[in-house]
């Protein structure tokens, strides 16, 4: 799992990660756009309102507006899961959306509200409005921060294209094959060898 990029990783080494694999800084930039949609644990961002690199604070990149918007959505009010264990997702799974926060890769806004697959991600980017620390960490560099922009601008016709050809290369890392693996059409059957 050391190949896998950290939430609360850095530009260098989520790039470097993604490079070992054979992936460009545009494919990386269009991968992580991937976080646009789905939830994320409030676990893989409680560091970065708490605790910060150790420091006992709460990122200072963060929009205070925003800082306490995700605060009050990760607080921890005792709430369970269906199994009545503390909940992974803090106090609300991240499904709601507040005032002036459309946009989170934890709220699957993109889907729930109707609108496409496409720029919302870099465009909080923009903002600061990144939940994990890698992703906000794509504006810490001027070629990934550019692909950002660019992306942002964009319909999202551009991104998708992207993000479509490199989920594909993506799909084919250690794919195995032969007697060693079977490619299904249908992920839950095996594939009949008559």
């Amino acid at each position: 799992m050391a190949e896998i990029p950290k939430p609360e990783g850095n530009i260098s080494e989520t790039l470097r990660l993604f490079a070992s694999r054979g992936f460009s800084k545009r494919e990386t930039v269009s991968l992580l756009g991937g976080h646009n949609i789905g939830k994320i644990s409030c676990q893989f961002i409680q560091p970065r309102l708490h605790n910060f690199q150790g420091t006992g604070q709460p990122d200072p990149a963060i929009p205070s507006d925003f800082l306490a918007d995700i605060s009050l959505i990760c607080s921890d009010n005792g709430s369970t899961s269906p199994n009545g264990a503390p909940s992974p997702m803090g106090s609300r799974f991240l499904t709601e959306s507040f005032v002036g926060i459309e946009y989170y890769q934890g709220l699957s806004s993109s889907i729930s509200s109707g609108s496409v697959f496409g720029p919302r991600y870099y465009e909080s980017l923009l903002r600061g409005r990144g939940l994990l620390f890698a992703d906000q960490q794509l504006m810490a560099s001027d070629e990934t921060a550019e692909l950002v922009r660019d992306y942002a601008s964009d319909d999202g016709t551009t991104f998708r294209a992207d993000f479509a050809r490199a989920m594909v290369k993506m799909s084919n890392l250690g794919a195995l094959t032969g007697s060693r693996g079977q490619i299904r059409l249908n992920c839950s059957r095996l594939v009949n060898s008559n």
